[in-house]
């Protein structure tokens, strides 16, 4: 099973056209590489099948199937059967920010954050869809596939509104084990993921994040840990290298200075946490996509002209 996907596609690429919010519909979905995001991503399938490959195995997703990505977690497609799929995709900033108050929903916050941030998922969880649900889905995802083309400024309110209502439907569709967990967030929680989210290359400590979420630094751990499904730390750390990511493969910035804007300036240190976290070392990581950043791009206009 790879670590790295072979292709890495950018929002720009994808959806020159949208903002922070964007979604289309790819009727006859090819079979596709290992691939991997610089933003949030949910795809739901409407109709056909396929054998999906992510970083937790193999398996045959079909109608009704929703699988959610965070930035750098990697899928590939094959043995496409007539398979039709809406991609729902938003910038990772705005859990930060505009659905921040998402992580204090007992489902909300497990759909986008404990759920795909635990260690065992891999920035990866999956859910199925009833007909009527899926339905309703559909409604919702057509009507963000028009507006997140239409402008770039105009319809941002809008486009937040079809994204909450579709992130409330995949939300009560959690498997029953992922929802039966469920507490509300500790107010301390929803400020650290804020703090977090908003700006990962301040040099923050727990000590730090624990000040200012007004709890002591033990209890933080615990509170953080039970809701984002890892400690705040670790939740920094995988933010860091998310954004670093990005900055390796849109940057000719030198790996010293990227290292430096994530919040690590020991250049050793970057590297030992990148790769131990992707398997090769971030110069082997740029070198990689810079060998098919320009068919990882044809392939990405070539989806988005297939809109519908």
């Amino acid at each position: 099973m790879p670590k790295t996907p072979n292709k890495h596609l950018r929002w720009n690429y994808c959806f020159p056209d949208a903002n922070q919010i964007a979604a289309i519909l790819v009727n006859e979905h090819p079979d596709y590489p290992p691939h991997d995001h610089n933003f949030m991503e949910v795809v739901v399938v409407t109709d056909g099948s396929c054998l999906q490959e992510t970083a937790l195995g193999k398996a045959r997703i079909a109608r009704g199937v929703v699988s959610i990505f965070r930035p750098g977690a990697w899928h590939a497609y094959t043995q496409c059967q007539n398979l039709t799929v809406f991609n729902c995709c938003f910038n990772p900033g705005l859990l930060g920010r505009e659905l921040g108050w998402m992580i204090d929903d007992p489902m909300l916050g497990r759909l986008l954050w404990s759920i795909p941030l635990s260690s065992a998922q891999h920035g990866t969880s999956f859910l199925r869809l009833r007909n009527a649900e899926l339905k309703r889905s559909q409604k919702l995802l057509k009507e963000l596939c028009i507006l997140s083309i239409k402008s770039k400024t105009n319809y941002r309110i809008d486009l937040l509104g079809l994204l909450v209502q579709l992130l409330g439907i995949l939300a009560r569709h959690l498997p029953v084990e992922a929802t039966s967990k469920s507490i509300h967030s500790n107010p301390s929680v929803t400020i650290t993921l804020k703090l977090i989210d908003e700006n990962p290359a301040h040099t923050w400590t727990l000590k730090d994040l624990a000040a200012r979420a007004h709890v002591p630094p033990a209890y933080l751990v615990r509170l953080f840990s039970k809701v984002a499904g890892l400690p705040p730390m670790a939740y920094l750390r995988r933010r860091r290298l998310e954004l670093a990511t990005r900055l390796l493969i849109q940057s000719a910035q030198p790996i010293s200075e990227i290292g430096e804007l994530v919040g690590w300036p020991d250049a050793n240190y970057f590297t030992r946490r990148f790769r131990t976290e992707f398997g090769l070392s971030p110069m082997a990581y740029r070198r990689r996509y810079e060998q098919v950043s320009k068919t990882s791009e044809n392939d990405a206009l070539k989806l988005h002209n297939r809109i519908a």
